[in-house]
Protein backbone atom coordinates (compact mmCIF):
# COMPACT_ATOMS: atom_id res chain seq x y z
CA UNK A 1 0.00 0.00 0.00
CA UNK A 2 2.85 2.36 0.56
CA UNK A 3 4.68 1.49 -2.63
CA UNK A 4 1.00 2.41 -3.97
CA UNK A 5 0.88 5.50 -2.48
CA UNK A 6 4.26 6.91 -2.98
CA UNK A 7 3.94 5.71 -7.03
CA UNK A 8 0.84 7.95 -7.30
CA UNK A 9 2.67 11.36 -5.74
CA UNK A 10 2.85 13.86 -8.25
CA UNK A 11 6.67 13.49 -8.36
CA UNK A 12 6.59 9.71 -8.73
CA UNK A 13 3.95 10.38 -11.55
CA UNK A 14 6.14 13.02 -13.17
CA UNK A 15 8.71 10.49 -12.95
CA UNK A 16 7.28 7.68 -14.71
CA UNK A 17 6.00 9.89 -16.76
CA UNK A 18 9.52 11.35 -17.84
CA UNK A 19 10.85 7.97 -18.45
CA UNK A 20 7.69 7.05 -20.42
CA UNK A 21 8.53 9.98 -22.78
CA UNK A 22 11.95 9.43 -23.36
CA UNK A 23 11.54 5.74 -23.99
CA UNK A 24 9.05 6.71 -26.97
CA UNK A 25 11.37 9.70 -27.93
CA UNK A 26 14.12 6.98 -28.09
CA UNK A 27 12.43 4.17 -29.74
CA UNK A 28 11.36 7.10 -32.09
CA UNK A 29 14.97 7.88 -33.22
CA UNK A 30 15.34 4.48 -33.86
CA UNK A 31 13.00 4.58 -36.42
CA UNK A 32 14.53 7.67 -38.01
CA UNK A 33 17.83 5.19 -37.80
CA UNK A 34 16.43 3.09 -40.07
CA UNK A 35 13.68 5.06 -42.48
CA UNK A 36 16.49 5.12 -45.34
CA UNK A 37 17.42 2.07 -44.91
CA UNK A 38 16.75 -0.29 -48.34
CA UNK A 39 18.27 -3.40 -47.34
CA UNK A 40 18.91 -4.06 -44.00
CA UNK A 41 15.51 -2.93 -42.28
CA UNK A 42 14.28 -5.42 -39.43
CA UNK A 43 11.82 -7.18 -41.85
CA UNK A 44 14.96 -8.36 -44.26
CA UNK A 45 17.49 -8.88 -41.46
CA UNK A 46 14.35 -11.18 -40.21
CA UNK A 47 14.43 -12.94 -43.60
CA UNK A 48 18.45 -13.11 -43.78
CA UNK A 49 18.45 -14.99 -40.15
CA UNK A 50 15.83 -17.43 -41.64
CA UNK A 51 18.02 -17.94 -44.42
CA UNK A 52 20.67 -18.75 -41.81
CA UNK A 53 18.60 -21.00 -40.26
CA UNK A 54 17.78 -22.68 -43.59
CA UNK A 55 21.13 -23.24 -44.17
CA UNK A 56 22.30 -24.27 -40.83
CA UNK A 57 19.70 -26.61 -40.76
CA UNK A 58 20.20 -28.25 -43.92
CA UNK A 59 23.96 -29.29 -42.47
CA UNK A 60 22.54 -30.72 -39.55
CA UNK A 61 19.77 -33.05 -41.93
CA UNK A 62 22.82 -34.25 -44.30
CA UNK A 63 24.71 -34.84 -40.84
CA UNK A 64 21.87 -36.61 -39.20
CA UNK A 65 20.76 -38.72 -42.85
CA UNK A 66 23.10 -41.08 -43.06
CA UNK A 67 23.57 -42.10 -39.16
CA UNK A 68 19.78 -41.96 -37.28
CA UNK A 69 16.52 -43.71 -38.41
CA UNK A 70 14.43 -41.63 -40.49
CA UNK A 71 11.82 -41.31 -38.09
CA UNK A 72 14.42 -40.23 -35.02
CA UNK A 73 16.09 -37.63 -37.40
CA UNK A 74 12.61 -36.42 -38.52
CA UNK A 75 11.88 -35.76 -35.00
CA UNK A 76 14.91 -34.03 -33.49
CA UNK A 77 15.01 -31.88 -36.93
CA UNK A 78 11.57 -30.44 -36.23
CA UNK A 79 12.38 -30.07 -32.49
CA UNK A 80 15.69 -27.97 -33.19
CA UNK A 81 13.49 -25.95 -35.76
CA UNK A 82 10.75 -25.21 -33.83
CA UNK A 83 13.22 -23.52 -30.71
CA UNK A 84 14.92 -21.93 -33.04
CA UNK A 85 12.51 -20.16 -34.39
CA UNK A 86 10.71 -19.70 -30.82
CA UNK A 87 14.47 -18.33 -29.91
CA UNK A 88 14.83 -15.98 -32.66
CA UNK A 89 11.09 -14.31 -32.20
CA UNK A 90 12.07 -14.24 -28.47
CA UNK A 91 15.21 -12.68 -28.48
CA UNK A 92 14.16 -10.09 -30.78
CA UNK A 93 11.11 -9.09 -29.12
CA UNK A 94 13.75 -8.27 -25.57
CA UNK A 95 13.54 -4.48 -26.11
CA UNK A 96 15.77 -3.06 -22.77
CA UNK A 97 16.56 0.91 -23.25
CA UNK A 98 19.98 -0.79 -24.30
CA UNK A 99 18.69 -3.34 -26.88
CA UNK A 100 16.08 -0.89 -28.04
CA UNK A 101 18.20 0.89 -30.57
CA UNK A 102 21.15 -1.81 -30.69
CA UNK A 103 21.43 -2.80 -34.49
CA UNK A 104 23.50 -5.48 -33.71
CA UNK A 105 20.83 -7.01 -31.68
CA UNK A 106 23.46 -8.75 -29.79
CA UNK A 107 21.15 -10.75 -27.73
CA UNK A 108 20.36 -12.85 -30.88
CA UNK A 109 23.74 -14.19 -30.96
CA UNK A 110 22.04 -16.67 -27.77
CA UNK A 111 19.68 -18.14 -30.35
CA UNK A 112 21.60 -20.95 -32.17
CA UNK A 113 22.70 -22.02 -28.25
CA UNK A 114 19.27 -21.73 -26.93
CA UNK A 115 17.71 -23.50 -29.63
CA UNK A 116 20.33 -26.25 -29.35
CA UNK A 117 20.14 -26.58 -25.72
CA UNK A 118 16.61 -26.53 -25.60
CA UNK A 119 16.55 -29.50 -28.14
CA UNK A 120 19.21 -31.53 -26.27
CA UNK A 121 17.41 -31.43 -22.93
CA UNK A 122 13.94 -32.84 -24.30
CA UNK A 123 15.64 -35.41 -26.11
CA UNK A 124 17.67 -36.02 -23.52
CA UNK A 125 14.44 -36.83 -21.21
CA UNK A 126 12.69 -38.73 -23.95
CA UNK A 127 16.03 -40.78 -24.46
CA UNK A 128 15.43 -40.50 -27.91
CA UNK A 129 18.27 -39.63 -30.86
CA UNK A 130 20.08 -36.51 -31.28
CA UNK A 131 23.49 -35.67 -32.49
CA UNK A 132 26.00 -33.36 -31.01
CA UNK A 133 28.22 -32.97 -33.89
CA UNK A 134 25.32 -31.69 -35.78
CA UNK A 135 24.09 -28.98 -33.13
CA UNK A 136 27.45 -27.92 -32.68
CA UNK A 137 27.57 -27.17 -36.48
CA UNK A 138 24.35 -25.53 -36.30
CA UNK A 139 25.48 -23.34 -33.34
CA UNK A 140 28.71 -22.44 -34.99
CA UNK A 141 27.46 -21.33 -38.67
CA UNK A 142 23.96 -19.61 -37.76
CA UNK A 143 25.97 -17.36 -34.76
CA UNK A 144 28.47 -16.92 -37.53
CA UNK A 145 25.76 -16.05 -40.03
CA UNK A 146 23.92 -13.76 -37.44
CA UNK A 147 27.42 -11.86 -36.24
CA UNK A 148 28.17 -11.17 -40.29
CA UNK A 149 24.48 -9.51 -40.93
CA UNK A 150 24.71 -7.84 -38.42
CA UNK A 151 28.35 -6.52 -39.42
CA UNK A 152 27.39 -5.81 -42.58
CA UNK A 153 24.59 -3.56 -41.22
CA UNK A 154 27.20 -2.01 -39.27
CA UNK A 155 29.17 -0.78 -41.97
CA UNK A 156 26.67 0.24 -44.66
CA UNK A 157 23.43 1.77 -42.51
CA UNK A 158 22.65 5.13 -43.76
CA UNK A 159 23.82 8.28 -41.90
CA UNK A 160 21.80 10.34 -40.24
CA UNK A 161 21.42 13.70 -41.23
CA UNK A 162 21.59 15.70 -37.96
CA UNK A 163 20.55 19.91 -37.90
CA UNK A 164 21.99 21.84 -35.00
CA UNK A 165 20.76 24.82 -33.97
CA UNK A 166 24.01 27.16 -33.19
CA UNK A 167 24.83 28.30 -30.43
CA UNK A 168 24.47 25.05 -28.68
CA UNK A 169 26.50 24.34 -25.19
CA UNK A 170 26.76 20.69 -26.04
CA UNK A 171 28.95 21.40 -29.17
CA UNK A 172 32.09 19.01 -27.36
CA UNK A 173 29.50 16.30 -27.57
CA UNK A 174 29.11 15.67 -30.90
CA UNK A 175 32.44 15.45 -31.33
CA UNK A 176 32.10 11.32 -29.96
CA UNK A 177 29.06 10.87 -32.89
CA UNK A 178 29.59 8.57 -35.57
CA UNK A 179 27.91 7.74 -38.86
CA UNK A 180 25.82 11.34 -38.55
CA UNK A 181 25.89 14.13 -41.15
CA UNK A 182 26.22 17.44 -38.73
CA UNK A 183 24.46 20.45 -39.63
CA UNK A 184 25.16 23.75 -37.66
CA UNK A 185 22.83 26.72 -38.56
CA UNK A 186 22.23 29.90 -36.51
CA UNK A 187 19.16 30.99 -38.79
CA UNK A 188 16.34 28.66 -40.04
CA UNK A 189 16.66 27.24 -43.52
CA UNK A 190 15.06 27.65 -46.32
CA UNK A 191 14.14 23.48 -47.12
CA UNK A 192 12.98 20.94 -45.05
CA UNK A 193 14.54 18.12 -47.09
CA UNK A 194 17.86 16.49 -45.84
CA UNK A 195 17.34 16.59 -42.50
CA UNK A 196 16.22 13.36 -40.58
CA UNK A 197 16.43 14.67 -36.67
CA UNK A 198 16.91 18.34 -35.22
CA UNK A 199 18.34 18.79 -32.23
CA UNK A 200 17.80 21.43 -29.61
CA UNK A 201 18.51 22.20 -26.16
CA UNK A 202 16.08 21.92 -23.83
CA UNK A 203 17.86 24.82 -21.52
CA UNK A 204 17.77 27.42 -24.52
CA UNK A 205 14.61 29.55 -25.77
CA UNK A 206 14.84 30.05 -29.36
CA UNK A 207 13.47 33.00 -31.52
CA UNK A 208 9.89 32.97 -33.04
CA UNK A 209 11.50 32.53 -36.52
CA UNK A 210 12.85 28.93 -34.73
CA UNK A 211 10.06 28.04 -33.56
CA UNK A 212 7.44 28.60 -36.99
CA UNK A 213 10.29 26.27 -38.69
CA UNK A 214 10.46 23.54 -36.59
CA UNK A 215 6.48 23.50 -36.48
CA UNK A 216 6.38 23.37 -39.89
CA UNK A 217 9.61 21.09 -40.31
CA UNK A 218 7.87 18.74 -37.64
CA UNK A 219 4.89 18.47 -40.29
CA UNK A 220 7.08 17.61 -43.09
CA UNK A 221 8.65 14.49 -41.18
CA UNK A 222 11.60 16.10 -39.88
CA UNK A 223 11.28 15.55 -35.86
CA UNK A 224 12.41 17.70 -33.05
CA UNK A 225 14.17 16.43 -29.99
CA UNK A 226 16.23 16.80 -27.09
CA UNK A 227 20.06 17.32 -27.13
CA UNK A 228 20.64 15.06 -24.00
CA UNK A 229 18.67 12.21 -25.48
CA UNK A 230 19.85 12.07 -29.15
CA UNK A 231 23.75 12.17 -27.79
CA UNK A 232 23.16 9.86 -25.11
CA UNK A 233 21.64 7.13 -27.56
CA UNK A 234 23.81 8.06 -30.69
CA UNK A 235 26.86 8.92 -28.56
CA UNK A 236 26.45 5.89 -26.06
CA UNK A 237 27.20 8.15 -22.81
CA UNK A 238 25.23 10.17 -20.77
CA UNK A 239 26.59 14.11 -20.61
CA UNK A 240 27.37 15.17 -16.94
CA UNK A 241 26.63 18.59 -17.88
CA UNK A 242 23.28 18.10 -18.64
CA UNK A 243 22.27 15.86 -15.96
CA UNK A 244 20.00 17.64 -12.78
CA UNK A 245 20.08 16.99 -9.21
CA UNK A 246 17.14 15.11 -8.83
CA UNK A 247 16.13 13.70 -12.03
CA UNK A 248 19.25 12.43 -12.16
CA UNK A 249 19.09 10.46 -8.56
CA UNK A 250 16.12 9.08 -10.11
CA UNK A 251 17.12 7.57 -13.32
CA UNK A 252 20.56 6.17 -12.57
CA UNK A 253 19.49 4.52 -9.37
CA UNK A 254 20.66 1.33 -10.77
CA UNK A 255 17.91 -0.50 -9.52
CA UNK A 256 16.66 -3.09 -11.58
CA UNK A 257 15.73 -7.20 -11.25
CA UNK A 258 18.42 -7.53 -13.52
CA UNK A 259 20.92 -7.00 -10.67
CA UNK A 260 20.03 -10.31 -9.13
CA UNK A 261 20.59 -12.38 -11.98
CA UNK A 262 24.01 -10.75 -12.38
CA UNK A 263 25.21 -11.62 -9.04
CA UNK A 264 24.03 -15.44 -9.86
CA UNK A 265 25.79 -15.08 -12.99
CA UNK A 266 29.35 -13.74 -11.17
CA UNK A 267 29.11 -16.73 -9.33
CA UNK A 268 28.74 -19.16 -11.52
CA UNK A 269 30.98 -17.85 -14.02
CA UNK A 270 33.77 -17.64 -11.26
CA UNK A 271 33.34 -21.49 -9.83
CA UNK A 272 33.03 -22.14 -14.09
CA UNK A 273 36.16 -21.05 -14.49
CA UNK A 274 38.64 -20.62 -11.72
CA UNK A 275 40.38 -24.10 -13.08
CA UNK A 276 41.10 -21.84 -16.02
CA UNK A 277 41.58 -18.59 -13.79
CA UNK A 278 44.00 -20.48 -10.54
CA UNK A 279 46.07 -21.87 -13.48
CA UNK A 280 46.78 -18.94 -15.14
CA UNK A 281 47.24 -17.01 -11.84
CA UNK A 282 49.95 -19.48 -10.52
CA UNK A 283 51.79 -18.42 -13.38
CA UNK A 284 51.45 -14.95 -13.20
CA UNK A 285 52.65 -14.60 -9.43
CA UNK A 286 55.66 -17.01 -10.06
CA UNK A 287 56.12 -14.21 -13.02
CA UNK A 288 55.66 -11.49 -10.38
CA UNK A 289 57.97 -13.21 -8.11
CA UNK A 290 60.78 -14.02 -10.10
CA UNK A 291 60.84 -10.46 -11.36
CA UNK A 292 60.88 -8.50 -8.38
CA UNK A 293 60.38 -10.70 -5.05
CA UNK A 294 57.73 -10.63 -2.73
CA UNK A 295 55.06 -9.62 -2.13
CA UNK A 296 53.04 -11.10 -5.03
CA UNK A 297 49.99 -9.06 -4.36
CA UNK A 298 49.08 -5.67 -3.91
CA UNK A 299 45.94 -4.86 -1.59
CA UNK A 300 44.27 -1.38 -1.66
CA UNK A 301 41.20 -0.08 -0.18
CA UNK A 302 38.73 0.77 -2.90
CA UNK A 303 35.19 2.44 -2.75
CA UNK A 304 32.06 -0.30 -3.73
CA UNK A 305 28.31 -0.23 -4.16
CA UNK A 306 26.98 2.68 -1.97
CA UNK A 307 30.54 4.21 -1.48
CA UNK A 308 31.59 1.31 0.93
CA UNK A 309 34.98 0.89 1.30
CA UNK A 310 36.35 -2.67 0.47
CA UNK A 311 40.31 -4.25 0.09
CA UNK A 312 40.86 -5.05 -3.62
CA UNK A 313 43.69 -7.93 -4.61
CA UNK A 314 46.14 -7.17 -7.55
CA UNK A 315 49.00 -8.86 -8.92
CA UNK A 316 51.65 -6.12 -7.72
CA UNK A 317 53.10 -4.74 -11.38
CA UNK A 318 55.26 -1.92 -9.34
CA UNK A 319 57.74 -1.46 -7.74
CA UNK A 320 58.26 -1.92 -3.60
CA UNK A 321 57.15 1.33 -1.74
CA UNK A 322 55.77 3.17 -4.90
CA UNK A 323 53.11 4.85 -3.10
CA UNK A 324 55.22 5.83 0.06
CA UNK A 325 54.15 9.59 -1.34
CA UNK A 326 50.94 9.28 -1.55
CA UNK A 327 48.86 7.44 -4.19
CA UNK A 328 49.08 8.92 -7.81
CA UNK A 329 48.13 8.17 -11.51
CA UNK A 330 49.80 5.86 -13.21
CA UNK A 331 51.55 7.23 -16.61
CA UNK A 332 52.92 6.25 -19.99
CA UNK A 333 56.72 4.96 -19.14
CA UNK A 334 55.79 5.11 -15.36
CA UNK A 335 59.08 4.38 -13.96
CA UNK A 336 56.90 2.97 -10.67
CA UNK A 337 56.14 0.03 -12.86
CA UNK A 338 58.53 -3.37 -13.03
CA UNK A 339 59.96 -4.49 -15.56
CA UNK A 340 57.33 -7.78 -16.33
CA UNK A 341 54.58 -5.43 -14.55
CA UNK A 342 54.18 -3.27 -18.00
CA UNK A 343 53.53 -6.17 -19.81
CA UNK A 344 51.08 -7.49 -16.99
CA UNK A 345 49.25 -4.46 -16.92
CA UNK A 346 48.69 -4.20 -20.90
CA UNK A 347 47.16 -6.97 -21.33
CA UNK A 348 45.48 -7.31 -17.86
CA UNK A 349 46.64 -9.80 -16.13
CA UNK A 350 47.22 -7.92 -12.64
CA UNK A 351 43.62 -7.80 -12.48
CA UNK A 352 43.50 -11.60 -11.73
CA UNK A 353 42.76 -11.83 -8.36
CA UNK A 354 39.77 -9.51 -8.03
CA UNK A 355 37.71 -12.56 -9.43
CA UNK A 356 38.02 -13.59 -5.97
CA UNK A 357 36.05 -10.35 -4.82
CA UNK A 358 34.14 -10.80 -6.95
CA UNK A 359 33.48 -14.26 -5.54
CA UNK A 360 32.77 -12.39 -2.00
CA UNK A 361 30.41 -9.96 -3.27
CA UNK A 362 32.84 -6.44 -3.35
CA UNK A 363 32.74 -6.57 -7.03
CA UNK A 364 31.24 -7.49 -10.38
CA UNK A 365 32.89 -8.73 -13.36
CA UNK A 366 30.98 -6.03 -15.52
CA UNK A 367 30.72 -2.53 -13.55
CA UNK A 368 32.60 0.67 -13.61
CA UNK A 369 35.76 0.34 -11.95
CA UNK A 370 36.42 1.39 -7.82
CA UNK A 371 38.11 4.19 -7.21
CA UNK A 372 40.07 5.14 -4.25
CA UNK A 373 38.76 6.80 -1.84
CA UNK A 374 40.99 9.76 -1.54
CA UNK A 375 40.47 9.99 -5.08
CA UNK A 376 36.80 9.49 -5.13
CA UNK A 377 36.25 12.46 -2.23
CA UNK A 378 38.31 15.04 -4.80
CA UNK A 379 36.37 13.32 -7.60
CA UNK A 380 33.24 14.39 -5.62
CA UNK A 381 34.30 18.42 -4.87
CA UNK A 382 35.08 18.52 -8.60
CA UNK A 383 32.84 16.53 -10.80
CA UNK A 384 28.77 17.01 -10.49
CA UNK A 385 26.83 13.66 -9.04
CA UNK A 386 30.64 11.46 -9.25
CA UNK A 387 29.05 9.40 -6.02
CA UNK A 388 25.74 7.93 -8.54
CA UNK A 389 28.55 6.00 -10.53
CA UNK A 390 28.68 3.88 -6.98
CA UNK A 391 24.77 2.60 -7.15
CA UNK A 392 25.83 -0.39 -8.56
CA UNK A 393 28.94 -2.87 -7.87
CA UNK A 394 32.52 -1.72 -9.05
CA UNK A 395 33.56 -4.21 -11.91
CA UNK A 396 36.70 -5.99 -13.22
CA UNK A 397 36.10 -4.73 -17.14
CA UNK A 398 32.96 -2.26 -17.97
CA UNK A 399 31.77 0.12 -20.51
CA UNK A 400 34.11 2.80 -19.25
CA UNK A 401 36.99 0.82 -20.01
CA UNK A 402 36.23 -0.69 -23.08
CA UNK A 403 35.49 2.78 -24.48
CA UNK A 404 38.23 5.11 -23.02
CA UNK A 405 40.07 3.13 -21.18
CA UNK A 406 42.63 4.63 -17.80
CA UNK A 407 41.90 7.68 -16.80
CA UNK A 408 44.85 9.64 -15.30
CA UNK A 409 43.59 13.37 -14.36
CA UNK A 410 40.08 15.02 -13.43
CA UNK A 411 39.14 16.29 -16.85
CA UNK A 412 39.96 12.40 -18.26
CA UNK A 413 37.49 10.97 -15.29
CA UNK A 414 34.75 13.40 -16.51
CA UNK A 415 35.11 11.59 -19.45
CA UNK A 416 34.80 8.59 -18.36
CA UNK A 417 32.44 9.02 -15.68
CA UNK A 418 29.71 9.90 -18.76
CA UNK A 419 30.53 6.31 -19.29
CA UNK A 420 29.76 5.42 -16.52
CA UNK A 421 27.04 6.54 -16.08
CA UNK A 422 25.59 5.20 -19.21
CA UNK A 423 25.95 1.70 -17.81
CA UNK A 424 24.52 2.47 -14.30
CA UNK A 425 21.54 3.71 -16.92
CA UNK A 426 21.02 1.15 -19.04
CA UNK A 427 22.36 -1.90 -17.30
CA UNK A 428 21.16 -5.46 -18.97
CA UNK A 429 22.55 -8.35 -20.21
CA UNK A 430 22.65 -7.09 -24.23
CA UNK A 431 25.16 -4.51 -22.95
CA UNK A 432 27.13 -6.40 -20.44
CA UNK A 433 27.53 -9.57 -23.76
CA UNK A 434 28.83 -6.01 -25.55
CA UNK A 435 31.25 -5.15 -22.85
CA UNK A 436 32.51 -8.80 -22.86
CA UNK A 437 33.01 -8.99 -26.40
CA UNK A 438 34.72 -5.71 -26.56
CA UNK A 439 37.11 -6.55 -23.33
CA UNK A 440 38.71 -9.39 -25.26
CA UNK A 441 39.03 -6.80 -27.84
CA UNK A 442 40.90 -4.72 -25.32
CA UNK A 443 42.63 -7.33 -23.65
CA UNK A 444 44.31 -8.44 -26.94
CA UNK A 445 45.23 -4.76 -28.01
CA UNK A 446 46.19 -3.74 -25.17
CA UNK A 447 43.88 -0.95 -25.38
CA UNK A 448 43.53 2.08 -22.53
CA UNK A 449 46.38 0.46 -20.96
CA UNK A 450 48.78 2.78 -18.56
Amino acid sequence: MCALHSSLTPSGLCIKLERAKRLLMILELRRYLTQQDRFFKLPWLLILDGIGLALSLFLVFTQIASRAHEQDGRVFLILLTVFAVNARLFLGQMKTLETALGKNRTLLLFAPLLASISTVVVQALSRSYYSGTALVIFTALWSLWILLMRFLYQRHRPILKLLVIDPCDFRTELGHLHRVQITTLQEPPKRFRGFDVVMVDPARTYSSEWLQWLAHADMSGVRTMSAPIVLETLARRVPVNMLHGVWAFEILSGASMYGIWKRLFDIVAVVFLSPFLLLLSGIVALIVYFDSGSPILFRQKRLGRGGVPFTMVKFRTMKHNSEENGAAFASHGDPRVTKMGQFLRKFRLDELPQFWNVLKGDMSIIGPRPEQAGFAREFEEDIPLYALRHNVRPGITGWAQVMQGYAASVDETREKLCYDFYYVKHCSLGLDVRIVYLTIHTILTGFGSR
